[in-house]
């Protein structure tokens, strides 16, 4: 039994920021300071960026979000574009790689786009490569294989047009690295060493990844029992960690060799190793290299007899496992511990831990999962192929015919077969498929029916008093008081005094009566579109308030739907009633952009948090209803220090 699980998955959110650098925090927060008063901004910036990453090496999240928060503003309010675009860019790319490193990765998401829209206007290829890599990186690890092709695809395409040779093998090595882990993950060896070894054969100017890919090559060679070769790699992993002062490859690269010599049956030297991976992990706070470690000496502990010890340390595991919502690491221990229950005479607990370890192992290896990193591996193999086989285009098209009509006759011949044996049994179960499928459907969308023409017929009411009230009695009360004004100019002294008053009374009736149209239906939404009716509220929001708020827009030239725009302005309303309500926050960012066919609204406060967003009010109700409407979702997250960050996505063609 072997316990192995690629770490570059980890590595790769980590940034090549060595040791020494580690060891001055207080000098870059000094010298941050010191750039900023002698006005040298790039400098500055720099600074701020090598504090976020000092402290996102370490795992400490929140105060490496905090630090590229900072970084952001400063770019903004100090420098200006193009130079300050290209930046910001920056900035959101490491909130992606933060968001990947506590393993948000929904949240990592909209960050990548973000960094896109940037380098799309400034028409960056290699850094929208690195977008593209970064993005089918998170979806890969949340088993959304589908959806990452196509970026990985996307990739590789952007990188084609990159000019310099050394960030084009750099930004190659890490796609083939990404597939690799993709059957790592599917403890496909064979394909998995195939793919890492190509990621080696292509030198990436950044040598933490030269390392990843050795690692990975490690990892690889453990699974097909070709422990030589697995330490070899490791080795040379190792190496390259050691120059580059990164101590969590150091403790992997232990974990593996360690490995590799268990398998070999030299479980003394194998156990110094593990013990020397413990040691170094609580020296520098890495848990998931003590997890490792731990998982990896559990057999050897067991067969020394020390039960009681091993099981404490596979519960310890346990828990480390679920805080980090890992489940290829809890496989393993649900494993060790059925084993070493087992060995206890406690059978009721090994046979439930041995349940749970299938349930897990089936899940982590299904049919759809190998299905669909196959499709990836195919669509990127014949994307490559097709450019390096171009010239024997017509051979292959008559290869392809050929094999086409064989295919097709083979085709014919079985599917005569089958529709001999079960033809009849097919069609009656498709029918009553089909039946049962269109009452479902029916019946769902004429409930879409009924609520639309509810939000409909409320829409079209808040337009008819919005235009009553604007039309009618507000033109009546300016008339009034136009009249009012006219009569005090021919009216005595104390009589002007009188009617001072009442002019007064009537403009305060006649801004109330625009305020409560302008609530039912701006104008400004009807007539300019969201963008300026999302300004307008923000502005008559948190004018009385001691709210600062901050509003950012993207790809919003265009008008939408209206019932859209509607929907996405009265969803605002209810999540800014909520923070003005509920919060106690100083701040609020709004931002809005739409990207391939994705209208997304990202609403941030500095507040309380979560207590008020996930409640079952009727304000979270009609949020829910609303987007259900034009089928939108919303995704609640809880802020990089504190308050909340609603993520609103809908589709808009």
């Amino acid at each position: 039994m072997s316990h192995n699980k690629h770490a570059s998955a980890f590595f790769g959110v980590l940034l090549t920021f060595s040791f020494s650098a580690f060891a001055q925090k207080d000098s870059l927060f000094n010298a941050a300071e010191k750039f900023h008063q002698e006005n040298k901004l790039l400098e500055a910036v720099e600074a701020y960026k090598n504090i976020g990453r000092y402290f996102e090496s370490i795992q400490a999240y929140d105060s490496a979000f905090q630090f590229y928060r900072i970084e952001g503003e400063y770019i903004k309010s100090h420098l200006e574009e193009p130079m300050r675009d290209s930046l910001l860019g920056k900035v959101y790319m490491d909130f992606s790689f933060v968001a990947l490193g506590m393993r948000n990765l929904e949240k990592a998401l909209p960050y990548l786009d973000s960094a896109e829209i940037i380098y799309k206007r400034l028409d960056s290829p290699g850094d929208l490569a690195r977008v593209m890599n970064n993005r089918a990186n998170a979806l890969n690890e949340m088993n959304r294989y589908q959806e990452a092709i196509d970026y990985l695809l996307q990739a590789i395409n952007y990188g084609e047009l990159v000019q310099n040779k050394e960030s084009k093998d750099a930004l190659l090595n890490s796609v083939y690295n990404n597939i690799g882990k993709n059957y790592l993950s599917l403890e496909d060896w064979s394909n998995a060493a195939k793919y890492t070894q190509m990621a080696i054969d292509i030198h990436s100017s950044y040598e933490i990844n030269n390392a990843h890919a050795r690692l990975n090559l490690s990892n690889a060679y453990i699974g097909m029992d070709s422990s030589d070769l697995a330490i070899q790699a490791a080795l040379e992993a190792e190496e390259i960690y050691k120059e580059v002062g990164f101590a969590y490859g150091i403790i992997a690269a232990k974990n593996n060799i360690g490995l590799a010599l268990k398998n070999q049956g030299k479980w003394e030297d194998a156990s110094t190793l593990f013990e020397e991976s413990i040691m170094m992990s609580e020296e520098v706070n890495y848990p998931l290299g003590k997890l490792e470690a731990m998982i990896n000496r559990s057999p050897i502990l067991a067969s020394k007899g020390q039960l009681t010890k091993a099981i404490s340390e596979m519960n310890e595991a346990e828990e480390l496992c679920l805080l980090y919502d890992d489940n290829q690491y809890l496989k393993s221990v649900q494993e060790n511990l059925a084993e070493l229950y087992e060995k206890t005479g406690n059978t009721a607990l090994a046979l439930t831990y041995f349940k749970s370890f299938k349930v897990l192992d089936d899940s982590l290896k299904s049919t759809e999962n190998v299905k669909n990193v196959n499709d990836l591996l195919l669509k990127y193999e014949t994307s490559e192929k097709e450019k390096m086989l171009a010239e024997q285009e017509s051979e292959i098209q008559i290869q392809k015919a050929t094999l086409a009509v064989r295919s097709t006759q083979l085709t014919y011949l079985i599917s005569g077969l089958i529709v001999l044996l079960i033809g009849g049994a097919f069609i009656y179960q498709r029918n009553r498929s089909k039946q049962k499928e269109a009452i479902q459907l029916a019946i769902i969308q004429e409930k879409e029916r009924g609520y639309d023409a509810v939000i409909q017929a409320t829409e079209d009411e808040r337009k008819r008093i919005s235009k009553d009230l604007h039309d009618g009695i507000g033109q009546q009360l300016t008339a009034l008081k136009m009249g009012l004004l006219n009569l005090k100019e021919k009216a005595d002294s104390a009589v002007q005094k009188e009617l001072d008053l009442i002019t007064s009374e009537f403009t305060k009736s006649a801004d109330e009566v625009r305020q409560i149209s302008h609530q039912m239906m701006p104008r400004a939404l009807m007539e300019d579109g969201l963008v300026q009716a999302t300004e307008d509220l923000l502005r008559n929001t948190f004018q009385f308030s001691e709210i600062n708020y901050e509003f950012e827009h993207h790809g919003m030239d265009s008008r939408m739907e209206e019932r859209i725009e509607i929907s996405i302005y009265r969803v605002l309303q209810e999540l800014l009633n909520n923070i003005l309500k509920h919060s106690q926050a100083s701040f609020v960012n709004i931002q809005l952009f739409k990207i391939k066919g994705k209208l997304t609204l990202l609403v941030e406060d500095n507040g309380q948090g979560l207590s008020g967003a996930k409640s079952d009010g009727h304000g979270q109700m009609n949020i829910r209803n609303r987007l259900d409407l034009i089928h939108g979702t919303v995704n609640y997250e809880p802020g990089p220090e504190s308050g909340l960050i609603a993520i609103i996505t809908v589709p808009v063609g």
